[in-house]
């Protein structure tokens, strides 16, 4: 069990199976008290019911109204959010030129602007009680360019700088912000793509685990990279 999060309360967007999944139950295993969010109503239950998480909370992150029902339900059950874990993420592989402008809004809607809708709704409570921390799990696609995958790249790219930029508004007040990003992980969002994966779900719930306990104030705004 990791001191700096035995007894801390965590929220995991993306939780309910993969990435999520894994650091829900890496968190828990460390003494957090976790809430996991996702849209899968059955897929929350049987990550409660595995011991990975306290309890789960159904919603959509890209919804300002699901997010303040889910900080809500979070306090009210296990108190104060002390870690955010924004791990909720999409693909739609398409040519940008046959891409349907609705999916393109919808990747940029769950990657990015649910980063931002989460972490904007946990961040009062954070710079009051001190200390906090934000951890977004982006990915090598954040880095570089890949055919069929411009609205998931794009994403990614934001969500690099998303990291960088709340990081320095938050000098100073006790948050740290940091980001993770695995290439190929073994999940059902990478079988979509031609990719092979080459970490583990687990390798990267470790680091984005110790970004969230142990990584010092000093690296606030880092980007880790599991690149195996």
């Amino acid at each position: 069990m990791s001191a700096t999060l035995a007894g801390r309360s965590a929220i995991v967007t993306g939780g309910g199976r993969g990435i999520g999944a894994a650091i829900a139950a890496e968190l828990t295993r460390r003494g957090a008290r976790v809430t996991v969010f996702a849209r899968s109503r059955p897929e929350l239950d049987a990550v409660v019911a595995a011991g990975a998480a306290a309890q789960g909370v159904a919603g959509d992150v890209s919804r300002e109204e699901d997010v303040a029902r889910l900080v809500a339900a979070h306090e009210g059950a296990l108190g104060p959010c002390a870690v955010l874990v924004n791990g909720a993420g999409i693909l739609e592989r398409a040519r940008a030129d046959e891409m349907a402008p609705a999916a393109w809004r919808r990747v940029l809607e769950v990657n990015l602007t649910g980063a931002f809708l989460a972490s904007r709704a946990v961040l009062p409570g954070m710079r009051r009680r001190r200390p906090g921390r934000i951890v977004n799990v982006a990915s090598i696609s954040g880095t570089l360019g890949t055919p069929l995958a411009s609205a998931y790249n794009a994403s990614k790219w934001g969500l690099l700088g998303f990291t960088r930029s709340l990081a320095e508004e938050l000098r100073g007040d006790g948050v740290q912000v940091l980001s993770v990003s695995p290439s190929g992980v073994d999940t059902r969002m990478l079988a979509q793509t031609p990719f092979p994966a080459v970490v583990t779900a687990e390798e990267v719930a470790r680091v984005v685990a110790w970004a969230a306990g142990e990584a010092p104030a000093a690296m606030t705004g880092a980007n880790l990279e599991v690149y195996g």
